[in-house]
Parts: C-alpha cells; sequence; structure tokens
C-alpha cells in the first residue's frame, strides 16, 4: 500500500509540473490595400480601309465591309466609345469637290441598321466595366453624284467615361 501511495503522489506531483493549457486564443491582423486606378483604353484593328468601286452594280447597291474595324475596350468604368472625323466631309485627291462623308454608313455587327459617319450626330457604343471586343461593318454608297477620284476621311474612335 505504501508503493501504492508513492505512486499517486508522485503522480500528482508530475502533473503539477505540466503548465495548464488553455483555450485561449490571440489574433493579431494586418490591412492590405489594393488600389486600383482608372482604366479606359481603346485597340484598334481593321482589314483593308479601301472601298473599290470597279464595278457597276457596287454604285447602285454600295460596299459592305463586315468587320472592317475591330475595337478593344478595357474599362473598370462605364463607358462610351464615339466615332468622330476630323471633318464631315472626305477630302479629294485631285479636284477640289469633297464628298460628304455620310455616304459612308457604321454599324456594331450585331446591329441592323447603319448610322451615317458624320460629326454633328456621331455614332457610338457604350457598355459596363470589363473587357469588349466591338466588331464594326462599314458600308459605302456614293451612288453616281462625285467624281472619279479617291476621297480620304480620318476616322477618330474615342473612348470616355459615361
Amino acid at each position: 500500500m505504501k508503493g501504492f501511495i508513492r505512486t499517486i503522489v508522485f503522480i500528482g506531483s508530475i502533473i503539477s509540473f505540466i503548465p495548464s493549457v488553455g483555450v485561449a486564443q490571440r489574433y493579431v491582423t494586418r490591412s492590405r490595400t489594393v488600389q486600383l486606378y482608372q482604366v479606359l483604353d481603346v485597340s484598334l484593328s481593321s482589314t483593308s480601309s479601301v472601298f473599290d468601286f470597279s464595278a457597276l452594280a457596287n454604285y447602285e447597291n454600295g460596299i459592305t465591309k463586315p468587320g472592317m474595324i475591330t475595337a478593344t475596350v478595357k474599362a473598370n468604368v462605364p463607358w462610351k466609345l464615339t466615332l468622330t472625323l476630323a471633318s464631315n466631309t472626305l477630302s479629294p485627291q485631285i479636284t477640289p469637290t469633297p464628298m460628304p462623308a455620310s455616304v459612308i454608313g457604321i454599324k456594331a455587327s450585331t446591329a441592323s441598321t447603319y448610322t451615317p459617319v458624320q460629326n454633328n450626330a456621331p455614332f457610338f457604343v457604350q457598355n459596363n466595366r470589363g473587357l469588349y471586343t466591338i466588331v464594326f461593318d462599314l458600308r459605302a454608297l456614293p451612288g453616281y453624284q462625285y467624281e472619279t477620284q479617291e476621297y480620304l476621311g480620318d476616322f477618330y474612335f474615342t473612348v470616355s467615361q459615361q
């Protein structure tokens, strides 16, 4: 019995030296910041920029160029992409008589109707933030009213916040 009591005392002394483990917790936090800036970016690619009216039927029906211009818009704000021109006319390369730019129509390839290209009622597309690829179809329909020569015009695409 003496041995048994010594064993219990020995075990009790060992237990008293074992540190007690509690369920207390400690939290340490550190904040991190993600700083974003406004993104409004547009890039353009295009197929041939020439409307070649070498066939008689083209004068009557016009020339349609599906996918002539592709715009890629990257924006983290709602955006608007607007087409404007250097002038409302296409510049003749030989004679002084210009052609109105409105003989060219533009539409997003998903739309059904063409909008004449002109500054007083600019063509535009708009959307929410994100990455978008917009394909534009162009159509030229000058009819028989203009002299034989090349006519040039600069198109400007501008992306802005809505």
